[in-house]
């Protein structure tokens, strides 16, 4: 398992191994905008069906607490702390895993803010995990937990791009 601190500045995380993401884009520029690309053509969706890129959308702007861990280890969030739970979706390692603030395809700019993930070549499927502790009417704790799960296979992506991955909201009352 690994924990990091992550610094969004672009609105959400993204999962990547680049050298399959450059792969995939014939090769990429730097400064280039992926982003771009992503949401305008169906390049979005496929490298996400690929397992070339998983990401955790529409998110604040902030620093964010981010465990990594296999399926089989436990988990350091107590299940009364997950708030939202996305997933599954499909993630190949040929090389190295990096996770990233969303602004690296925004301007792709190699190694840049980049952190390596101590993932194993081969097929996962992906959930995304929300957490948020609240104490005395304030969030004094949240983040994300993404769960690897190896497989033989890659598997169909059945995470949502749409659902709503924030976690420094107050809950709606009931």
């Amino acid at each position: 398992m690994q924990e990091l601190e992550l610094i969004v500045d672009f609105n959400g995380i993204v999962v990547f191994d680049p050298c399959l993401l450059e792969e995939f884009c014939s090769g990429i520029k730097f400064g280039e905008n992926l982003y771009r690309r992503f949401t305008t053509t169906d390049d979005g969706d496929k490298v996400v069906e690929q397992g070339i890129l998983v990401p955790v959308l529409a998110i604040n702007d902030s620093i964010y607490k981010v465990y990594v861990r296999l399926a089989h280890e436990a988990s350091p969030v107590p299940s009364e702390l997950i708030v939202l739970s996305n997933g599954d979706f499909p993630f190949r390692v040929r090389e190295r895993a990096m996770i990233a603030d969303m602004a690296a395809l925004l301007e792709w700019a190699p190694e840049e803010n980049w952190q390596p993930l101590e993932l194993a070549a081969g097929n996962y499927s992906v959930c995304i995990n929300g957490f948020r502790r609240i104490e005395n009417n304030q969030i004094i704790d949240f983040g994300f937990e993404i769960v690897f799960s190896p497989c033989e296979t890659l598997p169909q992506c059945t995470g949502s791009l749409t659902t709503s991955m924030q976690v420094q909201e107050f809950p709606e009352p009931a």
